[in-house]
């Protein structure tokens, strides 16, 4: 058994030369994107459709609108109002939420039609097409791609997502999160994020956005200028950025600095305030002059789509108007203005501000021409649709699978081994017993851990514990847990939009407190949040796998019952005695 440390000094340079990556990365060669697109001059067509564009039609291409395709009907309202917005607005774009990959690409090629200019269809998969997609590919989290530290898997993760991306319609993926989660209290990003190392952050960022724009779809590094360090959730309310310029260059800022080197072509804005650029009050980063065309085009030198982050959340709606932030959205900068509340509102408010001669229509045609150009870079014009036939039998490829599991296999932290119990030693008529603490309900992966466990640990018995209670055995019989030959104690906690919880409640913490003092063989392993050690530091061993998919929870069965090694190292750090880069491998 050794224990792992970071090096002392991690040189971040260009993919060309990987030196201080662990693994040799294999992609080199085909991953310049030498022909990104910001960087040539226009186009002669789409110099000639900008000419030909009234100025409506060039505002509405800033446009993106909301739709979900599950299930979705011609007859319903929602598809009614889509094809108005195709026919008559002329939005240039839609981003796409729930259904199945068949709904996407029938959708996607119903509203390509109703369309003149071809649509930009975008979608969140941050972690595979399976975040919004019924039967798309599903990886582990970028913690643990970050606890993995191999960007030969991540490029080749992004290269997967993006052909299921194209396959369905879709081109545009925001992702990768390039905020750095050094706040553990952070309820948002957790385990979105690659790490609070802001080098392993861009290492990952790059790798992704290699593999996605590879793939010919358009990457989005987010959530400029950056989300790690807030502990307010901007779906609810307005986070603020205390800090100053010297910090953010030194933490913040280094990976969208890595990401704009690495040409990645679309930035997308959070709603959060940054006092040290903008001093009015409630104006988020998304809404600001200084922060978007001052820091990010101008001092950054970024040159490709400026995209807000969704505009239904609090973090703008308590502020402003629908009105209002349309016209700031472009006195900022932004490009794609995402999910207003109301599309033609928002054309209005920019259309008169441009008559009023408030906007100037160069500063509408620059938007657009990046737009038209990024159509045109999506091969959109020669052709808009996708083969609809069979779809379902090039998604979630057994290719993916093997690529998600890896990751999972080599992210597994053993963080504590106090005791050196891990991994289990098995024999005939030992006793497993499985504590599951879940307190998501149906949105936590509980049935796959029952079906799975079996196999690692033959005869184990399943005991659940809520917030609300737990079963009788360990309500009334808990002491019992003692004649068994190890407890795994699977604890569940994630993130939840909304929520503003990454916690467990009082009384499971004290269950699992209660079970480490009854039997010397429990390792408790956090599915998802790996800051919980925190709140029972006393465990004898703790695990990180940093998320609930199957491949994940199939790697900790791996490493506890030692199928595989120990492989990972701490993204993140929990407290003074295990820090960023730190783990026991054996």
């Amino acid at each position: 058994m050794k224990i792992a440390t970071s090096a002392a000094i991690l040189v971040l340079i260009c993919f060309s030369c990987v030196a201080t990556n662990k693994n040799h990365s294999k992609h080199e060669s085909g991953s310049e994107n030498r022909d990104y697109p910001f960087s040539k001059t226009t186009d002669e067509k789409v110099k000639k459709m900008l000419q030909e564009m009234t100025l409506r039609e060039k505002i509405a291409q800033m446009i993106v609108a909301n739709i979900i395709p599950e299930n979705f009907s011609e007859g319903s309202a929602d598809f009614k109002k889509a094809k108005r917005l195709c026919e008559d607005l002329k939005v240039g774009g839609f981003i796409f939420f729930k259904g199945s990959s068949s709904d996407y690409a029938a959708l996607s090629n119903k509203l390509q039609s109703f369309s003149e200019v071809p649509l930009l269809i975008s979608s969140d998969f941050e972690r595979g097409t399976r975040m919004r997609v019924t039967d798309g590919a599903l990886f582990p989290t970028n913690m643990a791609i970050g606890a993995a530290d191999n960007p030969d898997l991540c490029y080749k993760m992004g290269k997967e997502i993006a052909n299921e991306t194209r396959l369905m319609g879709v081109h545009q993926n925001y992702s990768p999160v390039c905020d750095v989660n050094n706040n553990p209290k952070n309820p948002i990003i957790n385990v979105r994020s690659f790490g609070e190392d802001p080098d392993l952050v861009s290492r990952m960022s790059v790798a992704m956005i290699k593999g996605l724009q590879d793939g010919k779809v358009i990457a989005t590094a987010k959530h400029f200028p950056g989300h790690g360090d807030t502990d307010i959730d901007s779906h609810n309310d307005l986070p603020q950025l205390n800090f100053t310029m010297e910090r953010m260059n030194t933490i913040e800022l280094v990976p969208f600095k890595k990401a704009i080197e690495n040409n990645v072509m679309s930035v997308m804005i959070a709603h959060l305030a940054f006092p040290e650029l903008e001093s009015s009050p409630n104006i988020p980063a998304s809404l600001s002059p200084a922060i978007v065309q001052g820091l990010l085009i101008d001092k950054m030198g970024f040159n490709g789509l400026v995209v807000t982050d969704a505009l239904n959340m609090k973090g703008i709606t308590k502020y402003f108007s629908t009105s209002q932030v349309a016209v700031m959205c472009v006195n900022a900068g932004i490009d794609l203005i995402l999910m207003p509340l109301d599309e033609v509102k928002s054309v209005n408010a920019i259309e008169s501000a441009v008559l009023n001669n408030e906007i100037s229509v160069e500063r509408i045609d620059r938007s657009v021409e990046k737009i038209l150009k990024a159509k045109q870079w999506l091969g959109l014009f020669e052709n808009r649709n996708v083969n609809e036939t069979d779809l379902y039998k090039s998604i979630n490829t057994g290719e993916a699978g093997t690529i998600a599991q890896q990751i999972a296999d080599e992210s597994i932290t053993l963080v504590k081994d106090d005791n050196n119990v891990l991994p289990f030693k098995k024999k005939d008529g030992d006793k497993t017993a499985i504590v599951i603490i879940s307190e998501g309900g149906d949105v936590d992966n509980t049935s796959f851990l029952k079906s799975t466990a079996g196999e690692y640990f033959p005869g184990c018995s399943f005991y659940t514990a809520t917030s609300s209670g737990m079963d009788p055995f360990l309500a009334n019989n808990t002491g019992e847990l003692a004649s068994y030959d190890r407890v795994i104690i699977a604890i569940y906690a994630k993130i939840r939009y909304g929520t503003g919880k990454i916690s467990i409640s009082s009384s499971n913490v004290s269950l699992i407190q209660d079970i480490n003092s009854i039997n010397r063989n429990t390792v408790a392993v956090s599915l998802g949040n790996p800051y919980l050690l925190k709140e029972f530091p006393g465990i004898a061993s703790y695990i990180c796998a940093y998320g609930d998919s199957d491949f994940s929870i199939t790697a900790a069965l791996k490493a506890i019952s030692g199928m595989v090694k120990f492989k990972g190292k701490l993204p993140i750090s929990i407290d003074e005695n295990h820090k960023t880069g730190t783990s026991i491998l054996k």
